[in-house]
């Protein structure tokens, strides 16, 4: 909603990173995969034990919040904290009532990034693929601030993270896959990745319609660094290729254009309806 919001400090979100998010494209004054991203935060709930509001009332936030702030094309948040606790500590009654915030503003990554590709660092802070926290979007973000901030001091535009066991776990803020021939590689969940909204959209649907194989499964980093290809996604900036990693090249002539064939496919998925639904999510 337009406007300042007013949290109580008290609030769990706000003294203890108890909640969950979703930061969501909007297209054309709609959020194109908002089923998905719903069902992925509903996943997130069960795993923190945390009661949401209904579907139909989180997305009719969204809708509205969209609609009062006249957005057409940017990037929508929804936030869901536990809410106010009855009284301090860490343990929640589970009388709590859950505080929900949506954002929504403009916002879109520059065409250059996708023609030049993006720079991207090994960062040294390890994914514990063993956390719960690694395989929801929890309000505890600051492991991904810090990957984000290594990233900036080395001149580079996103953090690739091993996990615990040194392998490929993905991006501060993205899923990573590899090009190989014909096939996608890309961390399965167990290593540490997050079952990204934009990752399912490629294993499920684009690379099947595009006659690609994927794999999910544990990834050395020495498979990056030999990889034909590399590009990372999330919903807002869709499918981004990699250009370099650690200042080494990766990936070019047929990989770079299998890529950009992914980003059309991508695109046109935007356009249509949305064909989310809770099987969906990855």
């Amino acid at each position: 909603m337009p406007g300042e919001a007013r949290l109580d400090p008290r609030d769990r979100g706000y003294a203890l990173g108890d909640g969950l998010f979703e930061t969501m494209l909007c297209r054309g004054g709609r959020v194109p995969l908002l089923a998905r991203h719903l069902a992925r935060m509903r996943l997130g709930a069960e795993v923190l034990g945390m009661s949401l509001p209904a579907e139909a009332e989180l997305a009719g936030a969204v809708a509205e919040t969209v609609e009062t702030n006249g957005l057409q094309d940017g990037v929508v948040r929804l936030t869901v904290s536990r809410g106010v606790p009855e009284a301090r500590g860490l343990l929640p009654t589970g009388r709590e009532r859950a505080t929900v915030v949506v954002q929504a503003h403009p916002y879109e990554y520059p065409e250059e990034l996708y023609r030049r590709g993006m720079e991207a660092i090994t960062c040294g802070i390890r994914r514990n693929e063993r956390s719960p926290l690694a395989r929801i979007k929890s309000l505890s973000y600051l492991e991904n601030v810090l990957a984000r901030r290594e990233a900036a001091a080395r001149g580079a535009d996103e953090a690739i993270l091993l996990n615990t066991a040194g392998m490929l776990a993905g991006a501060s803020a993205a899923n990573v896959f590899l090009v190989r021939g014909r096939s996608l590689i890309t961390p399965e969940v167990d290593a540490g990745a997050l079952p990204g909204v934009a990752r399912g959209v490629v294993v499920l649907e684009l690379a099947p319609r595009l006659g690609l194989g994927v794999e999910e499964r544990p990834v050395k980093p020495g498979e990056l660094a030999a990889a034909e290809g590399c590009f990372l996604t999330n919903a807002l900036m869709g499918i981004m290729p990699v250009r370099r990693v650690d200042g080494r090249p990766v990936g070019g002539g047929e990989a770079r254009e299998l890529v950009a064939r992914l980003r059309k496919e991508w695109e046109r998925l935007l356009s249509g309806r949305d064909p989310g639904s809770p099987s969906s999510v990855r």
